[in-house]
């Protein structure tokens, strides 16, 4: 072995030398009520290799010294469980661990529940998909319910952040819930860009020029990632199977009927030559509980 090496390891861990001191043995000697036992002869020299965590750790067992609980500490529930009543409320933790972690700890209260959490638009963070099956249960679906985060909160939706499920659930459900989508994912759940909780929300942006709807969008931090080019036959029902034609620039002159985000910090706008029907615009207003076009 190198010398060199075997001089700075020594200084990391020296040789264990003759063992307990007189004072210690005898100090060791009066707890374990002992007859005084003769001081240890010298070990002979180990073969050090250059790593200290192990005989560090072993030293501490060794001397009967407790191991911090943090070495083998468990690492954080993915959900917060508690009991209320007579239901079991849900808390989402850790919105981007594997499903399996989910259905693992809703299993261990008796719920043979399947619960994923996917990108969502804005509005329906947190809120439960619309087409989550519940394919096998005695309790009707809407007995399964979202709670809301407390404090503040600006969407007419609600900002729900877990389930709540009566305890008395049998048979088994299958439940998407919406989370906010990471830099870059597209979103699995989305919605119209009008709707309560998204950026254009009673914002009148209906058959306004493309190049104002991108100064608007630009307001509120987003950029246009494509436009679909829709006729009056999308909105007036007679539109066929094919789909629109997307492009990702357009004459800023034509007019917007519609859109809805992708993605984080992305918009994709619907275009068309030719202006909605007011009486449209008012219907959508009213829908959404707004006012002007």
């Amino acid at each position: 072995m190198n010398s060199n090496v075997d001089e700075v390891v020594k200084n990391l861990a020296p040789d264990p030398g003759p063992g307990l001191t007189p004072v210690a043995q005898e100090m060791m000697n009066k707890i374990m009520d002992a007859e005084p036992a003769p001081t240890a002869l010298p070990t002979p020299r180990r073969k050090w290799r250059p790593l200290v965590a192990l005989p560090i750790a072993a030293a501490v067992i060794a001397a009967g010294w407790a191991v911090p609980s943090i070495l083998s500490a468990a690492p954080a529930s993915a959900l917060d469980i508690k009991e209320e009543g007579g239901y079991y409320v849900i808390e989402v933790k850790d919105l981007y661990t594997n499903p399996e972690v989910y259905e693992s700890q809703l299993r261990g209260v008796g719920l043979d529940i399947s619960l994923r959490l996917v990108p969502a638009s804005p509005s329906l963070v947190g809120l439960i998909s619309p087409d989550s099956p519940v394919p096998d249960s005695s309790i009707s679906p809407n007995k399964i319910e979202t709670i809301d985060q407390p404090g503040q909160c600006d969407r007419r939706s609600g900002c729900p952040i877990g389930l709540k499920i009566p305890k008395d659930f049998t048979g088994s459900a299958e439940v998407t819930l919406g989370r906010e989508g990471r830099p870059g994912e597209e979103y699995q759940i989305i919605t119209g860009i009008d709707t309560p909780g998204e950026p254009l929300h009673c914002v009148p942006f209906y058959n306004k020029p493309a190049g104002e709807v991108r100064a608007l969008l630009k307001d509120r931090g987003l950029d246009i990632q494509e436009f679909s080019i829709v006729g009056p036959e999308w909105w007036g029902g007679t539109a066929g199977d094919e789909e629109p034609e997307t492009n990702a620039s357009v004459p800023d002159s034509m007019h917007v009927i519609g859109g809805f985000l992708p993605m984080t910090g992305k918009a994709t706008l619907q275009v068309s030559d030719e202006e909605l029907p007011a009486e449209t615009v008012r219907t959508m207003n009213e829908k959404y509980g707004c006012q002007g076009g």
